[in-house]
């Protein structure tokens, strides 16, 4: 029952801080807006505007088979000029024109030419050029009477799409949870050691195993609070992909934040001030943040840079959250990332027992 009261205090005195609770929510959350302002899902259909100046059981053919693609919109124009221009000018994405008299020029030489017009900068510009091909093969073949050898068989695959912010909110959620168990765990243990709290508990009959695992308790159910709260900002207002088991979830969030509880340990073991720190917290945290892949994959780092970051806690425990939280993977997928956070568990913990300092 202590160890209950004492863990409640302490997550009210967080609570109360609101320069902690802004860089635990607040600051996290910013993040999460701005990527889903910028990076939520816009619609994935390519348009393409046709002109049949052929009006021939051919042209009808061509017209209802991209109709018939999905993800492409097609639509009938008559006057050629005015969409052309708008091909130039970025308002239309494609322009197929057919000519006049397809059936009739087509079985003379030279060929009927199909003009398809588009932005070459364009990335699914190849694609849209392979379909009206595929199309103009076919007709070829019934042109020709060419029998049919080969059959193709379509089979449709459902496919999981990840968008950028589907990414990016795993990252800014152990992010959030990072940053504040090391800054705030330091800063706060630096604070009672110049105001000599921690020398009075030691003449205190308060156990100072007791004390300190109640502090771990507080950040450790503040960190469940954190990461909810981002992971549903992101889920619920801008339709980021949650596909994973919660109690996963929640059992990632608690083995990081051990990690990075006791990387608070050590750098407040250090930092004589609270000041200090807080740059030697930012110190560590930075660099994690921008080289474990918070924002973008690690896959473009140099190679020796890439082998160094696989290592660190911060990249293994990213990268297990994705594929709990994006692809619903059990943790037996992850044999080596939670081989790696096990190391730095235990290794952090050896390190922040015998480096801390009441005085």
């Amino acid at each position: 029952m202590l160890i209950f009261h004492l863990t409640v205090a302490n997550l009210k005195m967080i609570t109360r801080n609101r320069q902690s609770l802004f860089w635990a929510l607040a600051f996290p959350l910013i993040f999460v807006v701005v990527f889903g302002l910028f990076f939520r899902d816009s619609d994935s259909t390519t348009s393409i505007a046709v002109i049949d100046n052929a009006q021939d059981d051919m042209s009808r053919q061509l017209i209802s088979g991209l109709n018939q693609v999905d993800g492409l919109r097609v639509t009938e124009r008559n006057d050629e000029l005015l969409a052309y221009d708008e091909v130039k000018e970025g308002d239309l994405p494609y322009l197929l024109i057919i000519p006049e008299g397809l059936i009739a020029t087509a079985s003379n030489r030279p060929p009927a030419r199909i003009t398809v017009v588009y932005d070459d900068s364009s990335p699914v510009g190849d694609v849209v050029l392979v379909l009206v091909q595929r199309f103009i093969d076919q007709a070829n073949l019934e042109l020709t009477n060419a029998p049919r050898q080969l059959a193709l068989e379509v089979q449709g695959v459902a496919i999981h799409r990840v968008n950028f912010l589907d990414f990016v909110l795993p990252g800014l959620a152990i992010w959030g949870v990072m940053s504040f168990s090391v800054i705030g765990l330091a800063t706060a243990l630096s604070s009672y050691r110049e105001k000599k709290i921690l020398t009075r508990i030691l003449a205190t009959p308060l156990s100072v195993r007791t004390f300190f695992t109640a502090q771990v308790l507080a950040y450790l159910v503040l960190a469940l609070i954190q990461a909810a709260i981002i992971l549903s900002v992101g889920a619920l207002v801008f339709g980021a992909s949650v596909e994973g088991n919660l109690f996963v979830i929640g059992l990632l969030v608690l083995v990081g934040n051990l990690i990075f509880l006791n990387l608070g340990f050590i750098v407040g073991s250090y930092a004589k001030t609270v000041s200090a720190a807080s740059g030697l917290g930012n110190a560590v945290v930075l660099p994690l943040m921008f080289f474990s892949g918070v924002f973008f994959p690690t896959d473009n780092l140099p190679f020796i840079l890439r082998t160094v970051v696989e290592y660190l806690p911060l990249a293994p425990m990213l990268e297990a959250f994705r594929g709990v939280i994006l692809e619903a993977k059990p943790l037996t997928e992850f044999p080596v990332q939670l081989l790696i956070l096990a190391g730095w568990l235990a290794g952090t913990a050896i390190v922040a027992v015998k480096t801390f300092r009441f005085r």
